[in-house]
């Protein structure tokens, strides 16, 4: 199914900035352990073929939510460039340990990307200081600060009482309560309790839940959601499925 010319999905505004209401993920490209069995089979099959990145990112724009979230590994960002040469989207992006931060942020900014995420490890040391430095560079280099979270639950309230330039929380949104550390209960009360926006990750952690289960869900407690592609028919089945969940959404 043809989504291209369905123009009513909604979007997240971050202060003058927008992003789809649905980004392609990247996680499934590095066979990220929550993939289970299947993560080395997606990395083979995706990270050192940034072409093949590059398709699935195509494709998923083409059906019209205009957007993607990366992780700052090097054949990602190439993918992202060869998808470019096709059409340009923007990006949400997570930033990496294993590269230095100018480096990551140089790249970005040549790109169309709309807010940059703070690594896990730093957000949830709720080192003041460090955060406030490392927000003022995203915001230097022209984009829109954001902290990544694994502990939602324990990390947002502690950070809502910091001042720090930030608009937007990453963290594990899904039914199943998946990572969403120390709770679900407890998660999903900081979520609701913040002022920032929240991007949800991971919002389909098991087959045990269907696409319109997981989609209801993260729409409902989040902003924006990317969930994870290794092909076209799963993007077309995600862009059937949301389609309709927006339609019946009351």
């Amino acid at each position: 199914m043809n989504h291209g010319d369905y123009v009513n999905f909604p979007t997240l505004k971050i202060e003058d900035r927008e992003l789809p209401v649905m980004l392609c993920g990247s996680s499934s490209f590095i066979g990220e352990g929550h993939f289970g069995f299947r993560a080395f089979d997606h990395r083979i099959r995706f990270y050192n073929h940034p072409d093949s990145m590059a398709d699935i990112f195509i494709h998923f724009v083409r059906q019209g939510c205009k957007g993607a979230h990366v992780i700052c590994y090097d054949n990602i960002m190439k993918a992202v460039r060869i998808a470019y040469e096709v059409e340009t989207f923007p990006i949400a992006a997570s930033l990496i340990t294993t590269t230095k931060m100018a480096t990551q942020l140089k790249t970005l900014a040549r790109l169309e990307t709309v807010l940059v995420f703070v690594h896990p490890s730093q957000t949830d040391s709720l080192e003041e200081k460090t955060l406030k430095a490392v927000t003022r560079e995203i915001r230097d280099a022209g984009m829109i600060p954001g902290l990544a979270t694994h502990l939602p639950g324990a990390s947002i309230p502690a950070l809502d009482q910091m001042n720090i330039d930030f608009s937007a929380y990453m963290t594990p949104v899904n039914k199943e309560g998946k990572y969403m550390i120390p709770s679900k209960e407890k998660a999903l009360e900081a979520i609701r309790s913040t002022k920032k926006k929240i991007v949800a990750a991971r919002p389909l952690f098991t087959e045990k839940i269907s696409l319109e289960e997981g989609f209801r869900f993260a729409i409902e407690h989040s902003d924006a959601f990317c969930p994870a592609f290794t092909s076209k028919d799963q993007i077309d089945d995600a862009y059937t499925i949301l389609d309709r969940v927006l339609k019946t959404k009351t």
